[in-house]
């Protein structure tokens, strides 16, 4: 299994048997010049985790369904609606609605739905569905926005949302602790500057080595094995 970031919360996630891309948002980097392409070629399937924008890239993710008519999405139930509505009837089929405590198959990769509410930014602001993806035998958790701890899961690898508008530092790093996860790698930092990123991979850097756990953030655009990140 390897891992690649595109930046936020951005992840492909590739095995033997085929590749799938999680959460293509506004915040990552969904092309590239050098080589031209864009982060949905030699994807098999794609999963969203929420409806937020810099999450779910809408146009993006419709242009490659219209260009890929083998490509699979999976999403919670508003967001699945959304995209079919806007294809033609002979694509809708490609996209899928899923709810937490599924398990299905997406690219050749098994998968766990988990979770199921986005974190609370605000009591003024409506909470919507959310959902975490373990992948594999439970190797990599993409918890999507959430701190919620997953029940009987215990990751290799955790992708660890590290800021947002609904989290502080000590709640990702007690939901990192709480996972078991031995490698903690930075998600959702879209928002931070060079001094923001120095900061919280310091600290929470920090905590990890502490806990005797691994912090290890990905270079955009490189593929990593999971032994890389141990």
């Amino acid at each position: 299994m390897r891992i690649t970031s595109h930046g936020h919360s951005c992840i492909t996630v590739t095995t033997v048997d085929g590749a799938i891309l999680l959460d293509p948002g506004s915040f990552s980097q969904l092309t590239s010049d050098d080589p031209p392409g864009t982060v949905f070629d030699g994807v098999d399937a794609v999963l969203i985790t929420h409806q937020h924008p810099d999450h779910v890239h809408g146009a993006s993710v419709l242009e490659a369904v219209l260009a890929n008519p083998t490509l699979e999405v999976f999403a919670p139930q508003v967001v699945s609606l959304s995209l079919r509505e806007q294809l033609p009837p002979a694509s809708r089929s490609q996209v899928r609605a899923v709810a937490a405590g599924a398990d299905f198959t997406a690219g050749g990769i098994q998968v766990r739905a988990l979770g199921g509410t986005h974190a609370t930014i605000h009591h003024s602001i409506e909470l919507v569905a959310n959902l975490g993806y373990a992948l594999g035998q439970g190797e990599v958790f993409h918890p999507g926005d959430s701190y919620q701890v997953p029940v009987g899961l215990n990751p290799q690898v955790l992708l660890l949302p590290v800021m947002a508008p609904w989290a502080k530092m000590a709640e990702a790093v007690d939901f990192a602790v709480a996972t078991g996860a031995k490698t903690w790698v930075p998600i959702h930092d879209g928002l931070l500057n060079e001094r923001g990123l120095e900061l919280f991979d310091r600290q929470i850097g920090a905590v990890a080595t502490a806990h005797e756990r691994t912090y290890r953030r990905l270079t955009p655009g490189v593929s990593y094995t999971i032994e890389d990140l141990r």
